[in-house]
């Protein structure tokens, strides 16, 4: 009976830690993201953090997951309530929630993170299964949106794209306006709509062939 508290802390103080760490990713960087800044910002000695987590890599690898966790339910909050039926609309609004997404202080402190693995192997190792389960979220999340074009296996390729290209703008954004943000969400979603015919198309072609040769 006297582990359940125990426990209950245990798990509250490790999610502080993690919340204080994503805190200070965003606001101090990495460089600033220091264990001793974080066990200070959740309040709790460097003693009790290394309890959780051994080393500073441990921390990041957990925060990173736990930012990632998050970016996925605001991907979902962003979406209508109701999503358009038809299929065109609904991708529009698919990449404008997603485009909200990385625009989000949150990932910018996640890029951070991401620059820091080139110089750093083992950083890079420990990034690689959180991004691979991220990477399968996404994929997961564009077939319940686009459910019609789930079984096309150009589909995931196409979200790679269009998530690929967003990475790219918004490394090199730091302001807000208002009308770069429409030019850029313009871009996207011309190239969504490319990558989504790039994703039918093959498969159109296959069966249009194999009606000719029956035909034949």
């Amino acid at each position: 009976m006297l582990q359940a508290p125990q426990q209950a802390r245990a798990i509250a103080t490790r999610a502080r830690l993690i919340e204080a760490a994503s805190t200070l990713l965003v606001e101090e960087g990495l460089r600033g993201t220091t264990t001793s800044a974080v066990a200070a910002r959740a309040q709790v000695s460097q003693g009790a953090l290394f309890k959780h987590f051994p080393t500073k890599l441990d921390l990041l690898a957990a925060c990173v997951e736990a930012v990632l966790a998050s970016l996925v339910d605001a991907f979902r909050d962003a979406l209508p309530g109701r999503t358009p039926a038809d299929l065109d609309a609904r991708l529009r609004v698919g990449v404008a929630a997603l485009w909200k997404v990385f625009r989000l202080p949150a990932m910018q402190g996640l890029f951070e993170v991401y620059l820091a693995a080139r110089t750093d192997p083992e950083l890079g190792r420990a990034l690689e299964p959180l991004l691979a389960a991220h990477n399968a979220n996404i994929q997961r999340e564009a077939r319940e949106l686009l459910p019609e074009l789930a079984s096309h296996p150009g589909l995931a390729s196409g979200v790679d794209a269009v998530v690929y290209a967003m990475q790219g703008v918004a490394l090199g954004v730091f302001s807000n306006d208002e009308r770069r943000e429409r030019e850029h969400l313009a871009f996207f979603e011309r190239l969504a709509v490319h990558e989504l015919a790039a994703a039918v198309e093959p498969e159109a072609q296959s069966k249009t062939g194999s009606r000719a040769r029956r035909r034949g």
